[in-house]
């Protein structure tokens, strides 16, 4: 055990280094292309496709890379066959989107959506070049190589997007962006974990492992779909120049949280497959991952719901960004930062579920999902659009994502027998902290109503930052020399 804790501490210590890289240059990025390339219209017709990419992906994959993780009975001819199956799949699922892009492209009366399907369908295609050697690092545990090679692919990533803006690329920037990083994740994993396919395929050799994948990439695809429902209904009731300031908000807030909560869930899965037939295990180590969780998420929307007004004005306010739409995006924003808290604890449990063999739990978990989140909405636009505009699908997040986490909660709980008590017990002093650092930001915002919007944004942040670090310090005893220890 005591192996691989510390496994999991390195783990975790790697790809937060490489998250933290990847997150700033990311947020650089962004507010580059948004900030001097792109108006609200443009950003709301590029996330009406967006959103839909992650989602493809898992189909491309159809889950079997879940299950070269979880499963131990591998052979160079299984693993061929997996490869050779997911190129299929990928093939199969491009020539769909000739047909599904521009379907969508006319329900939503803009031919561009359906051209942006489909480029990204020839990503699909080219993820197999890595799939496979990715998935088999993330079960050999070596987070450093996985760290290097996001970081790499990440940054041209980033590095592309403002170039493909600059050159005239709007809509299509984050497309042609994310292309460019899958030729490079390619390039550096397969530097980190060589990987050539047999030429054989043998279909009875992989049907346990697709048995296995396809109620997981089926969980994944329900996620995907149900956390991006937001972005076409405000695109279909209030217009693209309102889904490019909720775009603004959501890439401000919930984007980077799911960014942020990578780097514990990709340590996640593959440690709770190893735990899977140990209960009490499990939990503790749910409790830890819990806590690291909520140490990299909570501070970061603390920050924003602190100061998104102060940083909409300082860098987005100018020729693309008026007074009036950074105000309504700001308001959004602070919606979304509940759902900081929420996706922090939520975001453990499916690779939980997963890990001890357990997808059609988080299959269960993903239908009810599917169905209380975009029905709320929907029932959020109809109902509150007249009154809150486009607010009326960011406050229906509110309403609908605590109905799902509920299922979770309690599949979770009875699966590994979890100890509640215990769990609360491990997990309320990190948010307490983080409580504190709060009131101690809304007092150092109240104390200085009339400053200048840097003085507020250095004041507000820092005070609330600095108390959450030393209460983590002093009373949870959890300091960067402690992190950076885990590295060594």
């Amino acid at each position: 055990m005591a192996s691989l804790d510390t496994k999991v501490a390195r783990g975790v210590a790697w790809a937060a280094s490489a998250q933290a890289v990847i997150a700033v240059a990311d947020l650089i990025s962004q507010i580059a292309v948004t900030v001097f390339f792109i108006s609200p219209s443009d950003l709301g017709i590029a996330f009406a496709a967006i959103p839909f990419y992650t989602a493809l992906d898992y189909i491309a994959d159809a889950g079997v890379g879940a299950s070269l993780i979880q499963r131990d009975d591998h052979t160079p001819e299984r693993i061929s066959t997996v490869f050779w199956f997911n190129l299929l799949i990928s093939g199969a699922l491009f020539v769909a989107l000739l047909g599904l892009g521009p379907l969508y492209g006319w329900i939503q009366d803009a031919p561009v959506l359906g051209w942006l399907l489909i480029a990204y369908g020839g990503k699909l295609i080219l993820q197999n070049a890595y799939a496979i050697p990715f998935a088999l690092l993330r079960k050999e545990l070596r987070f450093d190589a996985i760290a290097k090679a996001r970081v790499t692919a990440h940054l041209t990533e980033s590095i592309s997007r403002v170039v493909f803006a600059a050159m005239g690329a709007t809509v299509w920037c984050w497309t042609f962006a994310a292309l460019a990083r899958s030729v490079v994740f390619a390039i550096a994993v397969q530097i980190q974990r060589p990987f050539a396919p047999k030429l054989v395929f043998q279909p009875r050799e992989v049907g346990p492992y697709i048995k296995f994948g396809l109620r997981t990439a089926a969980s994944n695809v329900l996620y995907q779909l149900y956390t991006s429902m937001d972005a076409p209904i405000i695109f279909h009731f209030f217009g693209r120049q309102a889904l490019g300031i909720y775009a603004l908000a959501d890439s401000i807030v919930l984007e980077p949280v799911k960014m942020i909560a990578n780097v514990v869930i990709d340590v996640a899965f593959p440690t709770f497959a190893r735990l899977r037939t140990d209960t009490r295990a499990l939990g503790a180590q749910l409790v830890k991952l819990t806590r690291l969780n909520l140490i990299a998420v909570l501070p970061y929307t603390i920050v924003v719901l602190l100061v998104i007004p102060e940083i909409l004005r300082l860098f987005w306010l100018g020729d693309n960004w008026s007074a009036t739409e950074l105000a309504w995006c700001a308001d959004a924003a602070r919606i979304l930062c509940v759902m900081g808290f929420f996706r922090a604890l939520g975001f453990l449990g499916p690779p939980l579920l997963d890990g001890v063999g357990k997808p059609e739990l988080t299959l269960r978990y993903m239908i009810v999902a599917t169905i209380a989140v975009p029905g709320s909405f929907l029932l959020g636009a109809v109902v509150l659009g007249d009154q809150l505009w486009f607010l009326s699908v960011a406050v229906a997040w509110a309403i609908g994502y605590p109905i799902a986490f509920a299922a979770l909660a309690y599949l979770v709980a009875r699966t590994i027998e979890l100890d509640v008590t215990a769990y609360l017990r491990g997990t309320w002093g990190v948010i307490a902290c983080c409580a504190i650092g709060t009131a101690i930001g809304f007092a150092t915002s109240a104390a200085l109503p009339n400053a200048s919007d840097v003085v507020r944004l250095l004041a507000i942040a820092g005070s609330a930052l600095a108390a959450i670090g030393v209460l983590l310090g002093t009373w949870q005893k959890i300091t960067p020399r402690s992190i950076a220890s885990a590295l060594r």
